[in-house]
């Protein structure tokens, strides 16, 4: 499940969350609102099941994927996400994406 959940991680997160799952993939970097960090305390403390039901229905600017990705691969997702949670330590609030992202646009328009 871990190699499928990072094959699938790859193909359909990171454009948006990246490769670290930070919310730093280059459609934040093309200046689309990032999404949050799958490191974050707040991504760490769902439960399973409700990151699931993100991944099924969709949450704010992320769209449903239930068409795309078949029940086990989203379970797939789920693990990979988890073990990216227990290599990494978790991101705090003040050190969001968003603050790295816009710091990262203003370079670019420099």
């Amino acid at each position: 499940a871990l190699s499928r959940g990072q094959e699938v991680f790859e193909n359909f997160c990171t454009p948006c969350h990246g490769s670290s799952g930070r919310g730093d993939g280059v459609v934040a970097r093309r200046g689309f609102p990032p999404p949050p960090s799958l490191l974050a305390e707040h991504a760490r403390s769902l439960a399973d099941g409700q990151m699931f039901h993100i991944l099924t229905y969709g949450q704010g600017n992320m769209a449903s994927h239930a068409s795309q990705l078949g029940s086990s691969d989203r379970w797939s997702v789920i693990v990979y996400v988890r073990s990216l949670q227990q290599q990494a330590p978790a991101t705090p609030v003040a050190d969001d994406v968003s603050s790295q992202t816009s710091a990262m646009n203003t370079k670019e328009a420099q």
